[in-house]
């Protein structure tokens, strides 16, 4: 009876395993932060695994996923910073294949004698605001040329957070709008959550590690805790896609749009205190460019309304233009793209990444301003 027992788990493992794969395991490369809520863990690596891909995590020194690199910057270097949440981070691809990576590649396959250095500041979960503190704390230390800053719909609701809207990442700081007009910041120091004091990791009673070992190891075990996990509250759903995509006035969402303007504005008044360019990027969720993926979320989640989902870049068009920002808006070439630029998890494979790539460095070369002249 036990043979039968452990030979029918081992077979239903197999059968998951091969046609619906379920692990999901993070590497330990994240750290709880006083200032920024979380940050990278200097020297941390691991594997990023889910269904769809297998990748290796290294971080540096300085806490980056990006090779060593001095602050000091060698002459005849340009060098141009990538801030942004897990698309710039390079969730779900090989370092080799991120955004910064292929763009530095991009940048030196010229005639050019000026050397290109593109480093990776981005950090899974970041808004703009977590993005602003990290330059502040760390990136201008590196004497950038540029910064490249990703903006991705979900930035919207992180902006106005105090807490990760991600995975368990718990508080974070977050600038308000003082009846003054002035940008805040507030919740620094940081609150430790009880996800960072241990609860999270493969620490604390046995069975408590035992049900981590088992979920993140065995495709079986990680099928039924997903069964058994309690749904999202479906109402929840509906709010999140009504406050990005929604077509009805909403005054909530009017101060979001207002609250990222600001911190974008700060975030380029920054900048230019430290003689640096500022390059906003709109990156496009899915379910702007795959239709099918919209029409499956919508079913999934029983969305009822009207939605726009052009919305998000009309209203960045519109910060963009009122607080004088260059912008690249991502969506329109990816659309017109005849292959797919996303896991079906929703980040970019690495021909999302390429594409992107391409796009920034063709946006780089066409501006008028110090990156044309360097490149």
């Amino acid at each position: 009876m036990l043979f039968a027992l452990v030979a029918g788990l081992l077979l239903c493992e197999g059968l998951v395993a091969l046609f619906h794969p379920q692990l999901f395991a993070r590497p330990d490369v994240w750290q709880f932060d006083r200032q920024l809520g979380w940050s990278h863990l200097p020297g941390g690596g691991g594997r990023l695994v889910k269904p769809e891909f297998d990748v290796g995590y290294e971080i540096n020194a300085a806490g980056l996923r990006e090779r060593e690199i001095e602050r000091r910057k060698p002459a005849g270097t340009r060098r141009l910073l990538v801030f942004g949440d897990s698309f710039a981070e390079g969730w779900g691809v090989e370092v080799e294949h991120t955004i910064g990576r292929r763009l530095e590649d991009l940048l030196n396959a010229g005639t050019s004698p000026v050397r290109h250095e593109v480093l990776n500041f981005g950090v899974a979960g970041y808004g703009t605001d977590q993005e602003l503190l990290l330059f502040d704390l760390l990136g201008r230390h590196y004497d950038p040329d540029a910064l490249l800053v990703f903006f991705y719909v979900n930035d919207l609701i992180n902006n106005q957070s105090p807490r990760g809207i991600g995975a368990e990442r718990g508080f974070k700081p977050q600038f308000t709008i003082t009846p003054s007009g002035d940008l805040e910041l507030r919740g620094v120091p940081v609150r430790e959550s009880a996800f960072w004091q241990g609860s999270g990791r493969s620490t604390g009673p046995w069975p408590h590690r035992l049900r981590r070992y088992l979920v993140s190891s065995w495709h079986l075990a990680a099928l039924v805790n997903k069964s058994l996990a309690p749904p999202l509250p479906q109402g929840q759903r509906q709010l999140y896609y009504e406050a990005l995509y929604g077509t009805a006035p909403d005054s909530r969402t009017r101060r979001m749009w207002e609250l990222s303007g600001r911190v974008l504005e700060e975030f380029a008044a920054r900048a230019a205190a430290a003689a640096v360019d500022l390059h906003l990027i709109y990156v496009p969720a899915i379910v702007q460019v795959e239709e099918a993926n919209w029409r499956t979320k919508r079913k999934l989640h029983g969305l009822v309304g009207d939605f726009d989902l052009d919305k998000p870049n009309r209203e960045i068009a519109r910060l963009a233009e009122g607080y004088g920002l260059d912008l690249l808006d991502l969506t329109p070439a990816f659309r017109q793209s005849q292959v797919r630029l996303y896991y079906d998890e929703s980040h970019w494979n690495p021909a999302g990444h390429q594409l992107a790539a391409e796009l920034v460095a063709a946006h780089l070369k066409g501006d008028g301003g110090r990156d044309a002249a360097g490149l």
